[in-house]
């Protein structure tokens, strides 16, 4: 129990996982407790069932083929009434990275390049000629590369860095703007106090 007698399953988050996230390591920063989700949708659920916060970023697009399926201003509508906002904030992402296969020489000779929709601004700079796969989270558009299912990917880099064969091209650190949600009707949820600064992750 805490200061305010809330039990410890009320002091936690739900975002999307896998482990590498972007936003897995911004829940991180702020809560003890981290409940990891398929897709910020399922994040929302959890949280809304379980009566705990969510954390999700407005650049969430999801993509099915070429079509943008979903997208955070859509998620957010699906909710009201039962989800409402209690802080938002931009924060450093992790760094991010374009990486390849050991076949590819150079980002020109990338043929594909597995992504997370948000990211497609990046493809478009570093790699405009390969062809998108579009995955739901970046640790999973490391790992095409890893079956080799794709010639490289935009990923974080701590992520890239734990496979061997993986040589990275460029580096970029972006910022991303998070909202946290609780289930509507509740009183506050312990353990959050909104960010001051920006925590240097350079």
């Amino acid at each position: 129990m805490n200061q305010h007698g809330e039990s410890a399953a009320r002091r936690r988050v739900a975002t999307l996982g896998p482990d590498g996230t972007d936003a897995h390591a911004e829940a991180l920063r702020l809560f003890d407790d981290v409940v990891l989700a398929d897709s910020f949708e399922s994040a929302m659920n959890v949280a809304f069932e379980g009566g705990m916060y969510a954390l999700v970023a407005t650049g969430f697009v999801e993509r099915s083929g070429a079509a943008v399926s979903d997208l955070w201003v859509n998620l957010h509508f699906r909710h009201l009434g039962r989800m409402r906002i209690v802080g938002t904030w931009e924060s450093p992402t992790k760094p991010m990275c374009v990486a390849a296969g050991p076949e590819v020489a150079d980002l020109g000779a990338l043929r594909s390049i597995a992504l997370h929709p948000a990211t497609d601004m990046f493809a478009e700079r570093f790699a405009p000629q390969a062809d998108r796969q579009y995955v739901d989270a970046k640790p999973l558009a490391v790992q095409q590369v890893v079956d080799g299912a794709a010639d490289g990917c935009i990923g974080s880099l701590d992520v890239v860095e734990r496979y061997r064969g993986l040589t990275v091209r460029e580096v970029f650190r972006p910022t991303m703007v998070w909202v946290l949600y609780q289930p509507a009707g509740q009183g506050e949820l312990p353990l959050y106090e909104p960010p001051r600064t920006m925590p240097n992750r350079c």
